[in-house]
């Protein structure tokens, strides 16, 4: 299965605010770091503390741009994948994202920060987080086709319980949840289908041959031991 690296990354955070609408629907973080190659334990999460003048929120999200110019066929399967480090319960979520000038010619701005949607998904919640193996996160047909179709594919990885549903705790709350980037960044595996047999057959292009000898070219790995 082909895996594909992550071009660019940058995990965010907007804190320090005195509502939950404030930290989940504001435009600038007022903190970030980018393309780490190390271990870090918050790369997505949600926070409500206690503070001097009262409660503080705070938000955190990860973005990721992946260069898939070089993907053109039809993506039948794929997952994101990240090695964990840290895991504070928190619940997360893949979303579509326009972040790094929404095709990865830029680097990711403060201002970006808001650029997700909250209205639809790459994939299902995931409720559980591996602290030091793999976290393969599946993603949805809408995902596979925008891989397919497009040069570039941004997401951003969030929280869900609080973030995602825009549902305001009523109590303190601190969930999040770390990668170890150190030896392995975030990477896409995924599944191209196949057509079954590819190459010309004296001489006509496998695209125009739907059989051969009557059994469907999806069923045709071999023609006269040829390959």
């Amino acid at each position: 299965m082909p895996t594909l690296n992550a071009s660019k990354w940058t995990r965010a955070e907007l804190g320090a605010q005195s509502s939950h609408a404030n930290a989940r629907d504001g435009s600038t973080w007022n903190g970030h770091t980018t393309d780490f190659t190390t271990n870090n334990t918050g790369i997505v999460g949600y926070q409500r503390v206690r503070g001097r003048g009262g409660d503080l929120y705070k938000t955190i999200r990860t973005f990721f741009y992946f260069d898939t110019s070089g993907i053109t066929g039809t993506v039948s399967a794929a997952t994101l994948n990240m090695t964990g480090y840290w895991a504070g319960s928190a619940d997360v979520i893949v979303v579509p994202s326009t972040a790094f000038a929404g095709d990865g010619s830029a680097d990711m701005v403060s201002s970006e920060y808001g650029n997700i949607s909250f209205n639809t998904n790459y994939g299902s919640e995931v409720t559980s987080w591996s602290t030091s193996g793999n976290n393969a996160i599946t993603l949805a047909s809408t995902a596979l086709t925008n891989i397919k179709d497009n040069d570039y594919f941004i997401c951003a990885l969030i929280e869900h319980d609080q973030d995602y549903l825009d549902s305001a705790p009523t109590s303190t709350i601190s969930v999040f949840n770390g990668v170890d980037f150190s030896s392995q960044v975030a990477y896409l595996d995924y599944t191209v289908a196949t057509a079954g047999y590819g190459n010309r057959v004296i001489p006509v292009p496998a695209a125009h041959i739907g059989e051969i000898n009557g059994i469907p070219t999806a069923n045709v790995s071999k023609v006269i031991g040829v390959s």
